[in-house]
């Protein structure tokens, strides 16, 4: 079983987070624009779902699996 008290890091880098949040709103607001519906609402979402996909592959890159392990 994963130990889920094991110390993570959680470090957070804003000069990327600044661009994620830029190019996740923009492509909310082209979508939105697209199918005729409320850009600012597309925004949030596609700003919402960039961050939520890059907090997964951040997880999943600082999850570190042992090659060798007997479990």
């Amino acid at each position: 079983m994963k130990n889920l008290f094991k110390k993570q890091n959680t470090k957070m880098d804003f000069a990327n987070l600044s661009a994620i949040v830029t190019s996740g709103s923009a492509a909310g607001i082209a979508i939105a624009n697209h199918l005729n519906k409320n850009q600012q609402t597309g925004g949030i979402i596609g700003v919402g779902l960039s961050l939520l996909v890059t907090g997964l592959l951040i997880a999943l890159d600082d999850e570190k699996f042992p090659s060798d392990s007997k479990s």
